[in-house]
């Protein structure tokens, strides 16, 4: 039997859940279609540098987002299975990690060519150097993705297990997610198809947008029950 009490903090994370979802997909879609399309080269990046700076900003500020996003979940599930909402947490927390690291990755670049004058390298060595932690950052992306998914699929599990929220909506989270997980470990086996396998992100991007309206509005469907 889940008391008033209970269902009240149960909904308070929900909000907060909803909250993060739809700042953190903004957030996303923002910095990849608009500030950090087209810098990701060494020709142009100093002359990008604000633009530059401002993507990290807001990585940085995404990811703290899905810190507090991953708390709110465990808080939010731990009642229906506390270790799979444990596990969750654990690969949702690990997204976090890899993404500061991958900010450490993607700052690289600038550093190197904003301060090529105390470096005992030439100019092209110095692009070519820049130009190798572009890929790492882009195949950390890979692993970084496919840790989100996992520890989403589980999330939107257990609130379906729960009945906490729609079938349709679980049902789609649970094949938005599959379907990353499948598309990006496509990209680290087949590196070629990388750009054609990036469509997978735009009907999970559309979900996380719809499942964060959904929770800040609706909340959840509580059994009392359960």
């Amino acid at each position: 039997m889940i008391d008033t009490q209970t269902q009240k903090k149960i909904q308070k994370q929900v909000k907060i859940v909803g909250f993060t979802y739809l700042v953190t997909t903004l957030i996303g879609s923002i910095n990849i279609f608009f500030v950090k399309a087209g810098i990701h080269k060494p020709d142009i990046l100093l002359e990008s540098e604000f633009q530059f700076r401002m993507s990290i900003l807001l990585d940085i500020t995404m990811y703290a987002l899905v810190m507090w996003m991953a708390v709110a979940l465990y808080i939010l599930t731990k009642s229906i299975n506390k270790n799979k909402a444990l596990l969750g947490f654990v690969f949702r927390a690990a997204e976090v990690v890899m993404g500061f690291v991958m900010v450490l990755l993607y700052t690289s670049p600038l550093i190197i060519l904003s301060k090529a004058e105390s470096y005992q390298f030439n100019n092209d060595t110095l692009h070519s150097l820049a130009e190798v932690f572009f890929d790492i950052y882009r195949m950390g992306s890979n692993l970084h993705l496919i840790l989100m998914s996992v520890g989403a699929f589980i999330f939107i599990k257990l609130l379906k297990c729960a009945s906490y929220i729609p079938k349709w909506l679980s049902y789609w989270g649970l094949f938005t997610y599959a379907t990353v997980f499948i598309g990006f470990i496509l990209q680290i086996l087949f590196p070629e198809t990388s750009k054609q396998l990036m469509v997978v992100m735009v009907p999970g991007a559309f979900f996380e947008l719809i499942f964060g309206i959904w929770l800040l509005t609706k909340g959840v469907r509580i059994n009392k029950d359960f």
